[in-house]
C-alpha cells in the first residue's frame, strides 16, 4: 500500500489515448501493448522504488526505466501532483533517448 504506487495506478487509469501511448513508449520502447494488454506484456511490468541520494530528495528526481525489462524506477514522491508532473515530464522528454541510470 505504497502511496506512489496507488497514485501511479490512478494516473494510468485516467490516461487518454495519447498519454497511454507516451507512457507505453517510455516504459517499453513501443507505443502499444501486446494483444491481450498488460497481462501479456513480457517481461511483466515491474515497478521499484528509486532511492534518493543525499542531499537530494525523491521529488528532485524523474522516474527512469529499463525498457528492455519493462522496469520502472519510481521515486517515493511526496504527493500525487508531484508524481503526475514528474512522470509526465519524463514521458514527454524521455522519448527515444538512451541514458544510463
Amino acid at each position: 500500500s505504497s502511496m506512489p504506487i496507488l497514485w501511479l495506478v490512478k494516473f494510468m487509469a485516467g490516461m487518454d489515448r495519447l498519454r497511454r501511448r507516451l507512457f507505453m513508449r517510455f516504459i517499453t520502447g513501443s507505443p502499444t501493448l501486446p494483444v491481450g494488454g498488460l497481462k501479456r506484456l513480457n517481461p511483466r511490468l515491474t515497478v521499484v522504488r528509486k532511492e534518493a541520494e543525499a542531499p537530494l530528495k525523491p521529488d528532485d528526481y524523474l522516474p527512469s526505466v529499463m525498457t528492455c525489462a519493462n522496469y520502472l524506477k519510481l521515486p517515493a514522491y511526496s504527493s500525487e501532483e508531484v508524481l503526475v508532473e514528474k512522470l509526465t515530464m519524463a514521458m514527454r522528454e524521455g522519448q527515444l533517448s538512451f541514458l544510463l541510470s
